[in-house]
């Protein structure tokens, strides 16, 4: 099984006539604002956003089903985990490819710096690191009232 790209975006879209996916606004960075300066120095933030990982898969042995469990991990700048998101798909019998659309709702931000969102394979009882997505994350303090 081999991954072909991944990234992270807002939304992603499906064209039922076409089959086109459409990838909607596509993430590299956040910019956090915050309106006191204690929730900006607080250990953890919990921030309400939603995202999705959107990854195409490939895989020539098409003979028959195949069950596709993957990792989807985020690290803040520390290296540290503060997210894991387990996923199972199945590419049919017939086809070499698959596109496979994970939903992140809300994210657990420690500080500022550069994440990384990593996309790992199962195989066996072993993960292997696949692909990483870097995000940049900056915080603003907006006193004005």
């Amino acid at each position: 099984m081999k991954n072909i790209w991944s990234i992270l975006c807002t939304r992603s879209i499906i064209d039922q006539r076409t089959n086109a996916l459409s990838l909607i606004d596509c993430v590299d960075e956040l910019t956090i604002t915050f309106s006191k300066l204690e929730e900006m120095s607080a250990a953890t933030k919990n921030i309400p956003v939603i995202l999705e990982v959107v990854s195409l898969w490939h895989d020539e042995a098409k003979e028959a089903d195949r069950i596709l469990d993957y990792v989807i991990e985020i690290a803040d700048p520390q290296g540290k985990k503060i997210g894991e998101f387990k996923n199972q798909a199945k590419i049919e019998a017939g086809k070499t490819r698959l596109r496979a659309i994970t939903g992140i709702n809300g994210l657990q931000l420690t500080v500022e710096g550069r994440y990384v969102v990593k996309i790992l394979l199962q195989e066996a009882t072993e993960l292997k690191p696949i692909s990483e997505i870097p995000i940049d994350v900056r915080f603003l303090l907006n006193l004005k009232k």
